[in-house]
């Protein structure tokens, strides 16, 4: 694969978290945040000319792609004091979000059921971004460099995680690094291992200036492909990396995993609730001994080692522990 050098474009796809709910549990409120994160992509299209962007907002009910629009022969009204290109990007943003929490409002209560009020569909803004990216790269005849950044406030919704583990292998496969800037609350599980994976960077934001998201992004996020090469991007190395288990929805330390699909339990199952594969099992009883002293200790050794091995044979047909 070829390495990034300064004359490449980059293609960046901004991920926004407009969950009302999270944003009311944060010092900076959603109004701030946009304001900040807009400033941010004007000085990414300032950077070079051939720079393109996609800026989509995901919330607990809907994901919506804002930029850019839908009418390819949009014309905000001008204004003098701002560039062309940037009052069009800054229209778009601010009136998508806009209609979205006005619809957000009078949407069911029930609309996605197992999503809480805190969470938000990030697996579905991340997987059209990538649709978006592979798209541009077969319509491009020159390289161009793609990466993801997801501004997030909401909780991991457990219900999101194969869809969400699958779009990350995919921008893997794709070499598209997935950037996080964590917001709101404590470190997400799904997100740390989305950087990782990708080879991007995930940062949790320290919310006590009211300025600290712009120069979070602005030091962090604005570097392309060939200039993080030469600077030192923060890491994470306490990154978990646990599943959740696919039955109960729970992150879990210790598990069952169906041999054909690749399923998650946290409990022991006869039939994979995924792909209805029935698992066999088979016991492997310990042998009886004398009740003296001696066979007796290798009666409990022997019971042992047979155990092992049930196990191991049933772990090998079925599940993996």
């Amino acid at each position: 694969m070829s390495e990034p050098v300064e004359s490449d474009a980059s293609l960046l796809v901004v991920a926004l978290d407009i969950n009302s709910s999270a944003w009311a549990r944060s010092l900076l409120t959603l109004d701030s945040a946009l304001q900040q994160t807009i400033i941010f992509i004007n000085a990414y299209l300032a950077l070079k000319p051939e720079n393109q962007l996609v800026v989509l907002a995901s919330s607990k009910r809907q994901c919506k792609c804002l930029y850019p629009p839908e009418n390819k022969n949009f014309v905000p009204e001008q204004d003098i004091q701002v560039y062309e290109q940037f009052r069009v990007v800054d229209v778009c943003i601010l009136a998508g979000i806009k209609e979205m929490l006005m619809g957000a409002e009078v949407a069911a209560a029930d609309a996605n059921r197992g999503i809480e009020e805190g969470q938000t569909l990030i697996s579905r803004a991340l997987s059209k971004a990538l649709c978006h990216i592979n798209r541009v790269n077969e319509s491009t005849l020159s390289k161009i460099w793609s990466r993801i950044l997801i501004i997030s406030a909401a909780e991991d919704s457990p219900r999101e995680y194969i869809s969400l583990m699958n779009s990350i292998f995919a921008a893997q496969k794709m070499s598209v690094l997935i950037d996080i800037c964590k917001v709101i609350g404590g470190d997400s599980v799904f997100l740390q291992q989305a950087a990782d994976i990708s080879g991007g960077t995930y940062l949790k934001l320290d919310v006590a200036g009211s300025e600290s998201l712009l120069q979070t992004l602005m030091f962090t996020f604005l570097a392309d492909h060939y200039t993080r090469e030469i600077l030192y991007m923060p890491g994470n190395e306490q990154i978990d990396f646990r599943a959740t288990c696919f039955c109960h929805k729970r992150v879990i330390d210790i598990g069952y995993v169906c041999s054909v699909c690749l399923s998650i339990f946290c409990k022991m199952a006869p039939v994979c609730s995924t792909c209805r594969t029935k698992f066999s099992i088979r016991l492997i009883k310990p042998e009886s001994r004398s009740s003296s002293a001696s066979n007796g200790q290798t009666t409990r050794t022997n019971s042992q080692q047979a155990l092992s091995v049930s196990n191991s044979a049933s772990l090998s047909q079925g599940t993996l522990l």
